[in-house]
């Protein structure tokens, strides 16, 4: 089984490829924990701080509809790039904002979960033109 992973690796650009997907998806599992830890540090309470998070995460829920959308009509490089640019610069709002006032900091982790891209959905796309062997592809999928 293990060989059969190695193979996926060492076909052309899929090391690159996974690598690329499984850091831009680390905000994915952490943005929800540092919401909650910023919002605790700037003294809000656990209260705000999972409502802020919910904010994210059905925002994030959202877009990743439209986003993927968007990546069938217009390709991943128009899409991906500039919703990560956009979700960064939401999470980077947030930060700069404080707590001070509410409805920026909703409206920050709104933006961050709306343009959050779908990096997953990308790669799975990807795999078939990358891996000439539909079991290799099958395999990658399991990844």
């Amino acid at each position: 089984m293990a060989a059969g992973y190695l193979d996926i690796l060492r076909a052309r650009h899929a090391a690159r490829l996974l690598t690329g997907t499984l850091v831009g998806r680390l905000p994915n599992g952490t943005a929800h924990i540092a919401i909650v830890l910023f919002t605790r540090a700037e003294g809000g309470s656990y209260t705000l701080a999972g409502a802020l998070a919910a904010a994210y995460g059905l925002a994030t829920a959202v877009g990743q509809p439209l986003l993927g959308r968007a990546v069938d009509l217009y390709g991943q490089p128009r899409v991906q790039l500039p919703a990560a640019v956009l979700s960064a610069l939401g999470m980077a709002m947030l930060a700069l904002a404080g707590l001070g006032s509410l409805p920026l900091a909703y409206a920050a982790v709104v933006v961050a979960g709306v343009a959050t891209p779908p990096l997953e959905g990308g790669l799975r796309a990807l795999w078939p033109s990358v891996l000439k062997r539909e079991d290799q592809v099958h395999r990658a999928y399991a990844m």
